[in-house]
């Protein structure tokens, strides 16, 4: 059987990357920590949530052990809280403000390579089950509860710039076009792909009032007759005369699974919380940790180092 080409890659870069990753870890959350919180029990507190979800399968109570160990090696050097503390806090609903203001932080400083962007969402596992009834089949069926996950990520380094960690599905074209908002406050836009769903005039309007041009994926019901909208009459006309060039800038959307995929592998596709609350700040910690490794990344390949760590 022939063996599969591998996608070529600089092995000597992608190693120095693999290799600094938890060098450089525990400095990028402490300073973050720095930037955001304002007093020292909070950025002790967020630390200590950074480190513990860095790690998918680590319960609270060892991961206060781990934590004491760190400290103990002079690794880190916050006050330590106890387990159920650190549980209290993630459950805390007001934290999910702070969680917001890192992802914004952890994405700023590649600002300067990053103008072209996707939207995605994707599914996350929970340890909970809901159940109902088939009234067709007579059976009492289990299906596990699910959070939806809405990101925006950089297309060149996966670095994410707004996300939504929802309970429930819907409401995708808003949340889309609040990402927009989100992102123009701190990049230039110039490209914005996104699959079929979001293939709407509002969210067209929008990332043309941003200055960027967007690219989602056109139905074929578009007959040519809808106005009202410049960019969505653009887009679509730009995707029925020339589907090969549209394509070359809708495609890069793959980079959001991409990303999905890289965080699920890292950082674990499921949480383990049980309230709502508790599940969305989680899942939001897990994607910090994502930007932190794209900050690594960042700063072995594109020699950008985070004005926060200066």
């Amino acid at each position: 059987m022939e063996k599969k080409k591998r996608w070529p890659r600089d092995e000597v870069l992608y190693n120095k990357v693999q290799e600094s990753e938890f060098l450089n870890f525990f400095d990028f959350a402490k300073y973050l920590g720095f930037k955001v919180c304002k007093t020292k029990k909070m950025r002790n507190m967020i630390t200590c949530l950074l480190i513990w979800h860095k790690f998918p399968n680590l319960s609270s109570r060892r991961a206060k052990s781990f934590l004491e160990l760190l400290k103990k090696f002079k690794i880190i050097n916050v006050k330590i809280p106890c387990f159920k503390t650190l549980c209290n806090y993630r459950e805390e609903s007001l934290l999910n403000n702070i969680l917001d203001e890192l992802i914004e932080e952890s994405s700023k400083p590649l600002s300067v390579i990053e103008h072209d962007f996707a939207t995605d969402s994707t599914g996350i596992r929970t340890k909970l089950f809901s159940t109902w009834y088939s009234l067709r089949c007579k059976k009492r069926i289990k299906r596990r509860d699910h959070l939806t996950v809405h990101t925006t990520v950089g297309v060149k380094s996966k670095i994410v710039t707004a996300l939504n960690v929802e309970i429930k599905k819907g409401k995708d074209n808003v949340i889309f076009r609040d990402h927009v908002d989100k992102t123009f406050k701190n990049f230039n836009i110039h490209e914005w792909s996104g699959d079929g769903i979001y293939w709407c005039k509002d969210n067209c309007t929008k990332v043309a009032e941003k200055g960027g041009k967007p690219y989602f994926n056109c139905k074929k019901s578009w007959n040519g007759k809808q106005g009202g909208h410049p960019a969505w009459k653009i887009m679509n006309q730009k995707y029925k005369d020339n589907p090969e060039d549209y394509g070359k800038s809708y495609h890069k959307r793959s980079n959001v699974e991409t990303g999905n995929q890289s965080k699920k592998m890292l950082h674990g596709d499921k949480v383990y919380s049980k309230l709502n609350s508790a599940r969305v700040n989680e899942e939001t910690l897990r994607w910090i940790n994502h930007n932190i490794n794209v900050l690594n990344r960042a700063k072995c390949e594109w020699n950008i180092t985070p004005k926060f760590m200066e």
